[in-house]
């Protein structure tokens, strides 16, 4: 064990050197003040935090969570956020992708309340969102929620379509829908049940519903849990409040009724309990991308249209092919010669290795490359797949002084870069004074973010025109959103690409 000591010592520092920082703040009431910093960050302004140690299965992240109330954004919290007391709550990992919950308060006119989250771990105080990070659904989701992050609606299971209007009516192949169908009246085990059998009709759906009496002081009377199976789609899970019975003597005690309902379209799939939270336990079923472009029209390049997908699928697909020269002897701002093949986005039952694959086309000085991913979570089968997306903004005019740059200092959120051939993000800056981040009088100042085929290498050139260091800065990365920061700032994983191979041949001089 002696051996390997040294060696723990030093990964440990490379690993994770500083306690990380993040924005906290809660902006609880937003009426659009410009004084209300919370929501749109400035540096120097808004209030920054250490979050305290890992531990164990918990790891510390940043996060930024808006509400958005029936479309309008109303509050806003930044904070240090640990992943096993997060909104994911079926696992203890730092969430993968940013994602927006809602709920629908189904009392009186039904109000959608949607969390939205983004998470990050790098760099520090990386939790920026803004208001101008949200997207509106273009159209009305009438039968689902939009998603403010992705400006998708999702659909309700038994809808489909771009604004879920078109409703699911019948089971495929004619066969039966297999439901649990118990009554907790006549079965005291129907709250539990998983037990499935066919359908007497032809029912496309399955539904779980709960129905509650309780008096003027909130004692619950009696509980009937219903699992079914229904030719109507309700909702995936909501409650509302009903007037109770008018037979006498019940009506003239003060009774009320509280009945949530949860419905679904899939065999098997109304095991859960309906409580009006679309909180995880609902069979819902999984929505993908889906188009096919076999001729390279670009038809399918930027398609964000989901479909609810087959049983049995676990995943989104996501397949691009193209052509490209082999040429190496371009800047990175050239683009090298291409040819899109074809673009299919589609369900799957099954995982696959995330990669970009090359193959020579005979003597030819071209590639076949093909790029395919899976990923998990509705509609994430979007952009390039294999491919990064990166921060894409230059500065709007060229700085001879410290002054705004927004670029810099609030860049846009990471995006789908315009070609599956963009392997990096990159960051590319000029006219710093050499170590002091400062512009100098008299020489233009610029930072450029964006994607690249060839990447830009990592590290600073200085020249002395006249009696002042000048320093330009480059800086390649391959992660999503990973050219954030300055040019001459190198993250961890750059960091240790350099140091860990010293490491190694530290110990293997001393031990081996």
């Amino acid at each position: 064990m002696k051996y390997l000591t040294p060696f723990f010592v030093i990964f440990g520092i490379l690993g994770r050197t500083y306690s990380l920082d993040c924005y906290v703040c809660n902006g609880a009431q937003y009426d659009g003040e410009a004084a209300e910093t919370c929501f749109t960050i400035v540096t120097g302004t808004t209030a920054s935090a250490t979050c305290a140690a890992d531990a164990g299965t918990k790891v510390h992240y940043c996060n930024a969570k808006f509400t958005v109330v029936d479309g309008v954004t109303t509050a806003v919290e930044r904070a240090c956020a640990e992943s096993d007391d997060d909104e994911d709550t079926h696992s203890n990992a730092v969430p993968t992708a940013d994602r927006c919950i809602t709920v629908i308060d189904a009392t009186g006119n039904p109000t959608a309340i949607t969390e939205c989250f983004y998470h990050c771990s790098a760099p520090d105080n990386c939790n920026t969102e803004n208001t101008a990070s949200l997207k509106q659904c273009p159209n009305n989701c009438n039968r689902g929620s939009c998603n403010y992050i992705t400006g998708v609606c999702v659909c309700d299971s038994g809808w489909s379509g771009t604004n879920c209007s078109t409703a699911v009516t019948s089971t495929s192949s004619g066969a039966s829908r297999k439901c649990v169908q118990c009554n907790s009246e006549i079965d005291s085990g129907c709250s539990t049940s998983t037990t499935s059998v066919d359908c007497p009709g032809n029912e496309a759906y399955c539904s779980t519903g709960t129905s509650a009496i309780f008096d003027g002081s909130d004692a619950v009377i009696r509980t009937v849990t219903t699992k079914a199976c229904t030719s109507d789609f309700k909702s995936v899970d909501q409650c509302v409040f009903n007037e109770i019975h008018t037979d006498s003597p019940i009506n003239d005690v003060g009774y009320s009724e509280f009945n949530c309902f949860s419905t679904c379209d899939t065999n098997d799939c109304n095991t859960n309990t309906a409580d009006g939270v679309i909180n995880g336990n609902e069979a819902v079923v999984l929505q993908c991308v889906v188009c096919s472009d076999t001729t390279g029209d670009g038809s399918c390049n930027t398609a964000t249209a989901r479909q609810a997908c087959p049983s049995g699928s676990t995943h989104c697909k996501h397949t691009a092919i193209y052509h490209i020269s082999d040429r190496v002897d371009l800047s990175y701002t050239a683009d090298p010669g291409y040819k899109l093949v074809s673009v299919v986005r589609e369900c799957a039952t099954a995982a696959v290795t995330r990669e970009c694959a090359e193959a020579s086309v005979g003597s030819l000085s071209f590639k076949k490359v093909t790029c395919t991913e899976t990923c998990q979570g509705d509609g994430c089968n979007v952009g390039w797949p294999a491919r990064p997306e990166c921060i894409t903004c230059s500065s709007r005019a060229t700085y001879y002084t410290d002054s705004y740059d927004q670029c810099l200092e609030n860049p846009p959120m990471p995006a789908a870069c315009s070609h599956p051939y963009h392997s990096s993000c990159v960051i590319h800056e000029s006219g710093l004074e050499k170590g002091t981040r400062k512009s100098v009088e008299g020489y233009p100042r610029r930072i450029t973010r964006g994607c690249s085929y060839a990447g830009i290498g990592n590290g600073c050139t200085s020249a002395q025109p006249r009696d002042t260091e000048i320093e330009t800065c480059n800086r390649t990365c391959t992660t999503d959103g990973c050219n954030v920061g300055s040019g001459g700032l190198m993250p961890v994983v750059t960091l240790l690409t350099f140091l860990l191979p010293a490491a190694l041949g530290l110990l293997t001089q001393r031990y081996f």
